[in-house]
């Protein structure tokens, strides 16, 4: 992938977060950050597009990432934004909690809020919260019937899914479980930190989720937990 097509997968990526709408030629050049024509965007997206960087649904000319486009911004493109001031104060607030369970589900219920998304909090094998259902099936890709109830279906089974995703991070770490290498579904993108043997907090939502405002969320709750 050269310099250009990095920088349009990249402002494909960030347009279709913003608006959960196919994004398309015209779009990209009326946004003033590219300094080639239409034709030649037109002709780099279809190349992002046979790299597999990049799908269009049939009824839409605009492009909308896959897995793998969003797998390289994660690696590759996206900067991550300093968190808020406000949210670290009300973590803290919540970490103050003398019920130390209580105050870890405040924070789950606030983040959820925050992110527009569900979070699972694991306090043990047979211990498990989940909190902001209505938050994720309030994005625009669960309106589909078939996504929404292969999304219930996690909150159904935490006590099942979570032991598989605890191996896929280690204590201290926070991870972004993508599609297919998700545990939790190919349909979501969860962010995770496991903050120790058989504890985690995971934030839930579609692929196209906010991910420059929501990993450095989930870490700041790791540091404030552990």
């Amino acid at each position: 992938m050269n310099e250009r097509q990095s920088q349009l997968l990249k402002l494909v990526i960030t347009t279709y977060i913003k608006t959960a709408e196919p994004v398309g030629s015209q779009a990209l050049v009326a946004s003033g950050q590219l300094s080639v024509s239409a034709a030649t965007v037109r002709n780099e997206l279809r190349s992002l597009e046979e790299m597999g960087y990049l799908t269009h649904p049939h009824t839409s000319a605009g492009r909308i990432p896959t897995e793998k486009g969003y797998a390289c911004y994660l690696l590759t493109l996206a900067s991550e934004t300093p968190i808020q001031q406000t949210h670290q104060d009300t973590l803290h607030t919540h970490k103050q909690h003398e019920d130390t369970t209580r105050g870890v589900k405040n924070m789950a219920k606030y983040i959820a809020e925050v992110a527009g998304n569900a979070v699972i909090v694991t306090f043990g094998p047979h211990s498990h919260y989940y909190t902001g259902i209505s938050h994720l099936f309030s994005q625009p890709e669960f309106r589909n019937y078939a996504h929404a109830m292969s999304m219930t279906t996690i909150f159904d089974q935490c006590e099942e899914k979570m032991p598989e995703v605890l191996t896929h991070v280690d204590i201290g770490e926070t991870r972004v479980l993508l599609g297919e290498q998700n545990p939790l579904g190919s349909n979501c993108a969860t962010i995770v930190t496991r903050f120790n043997e058989e504890s985690l907090f995971a934030l839930v939502g579609p692929l196209r989720m906010d991910y420059k405002q929501n990993i450095p969320l989930i870490k700041y709750i790791a540091s404030i937990i552990s």
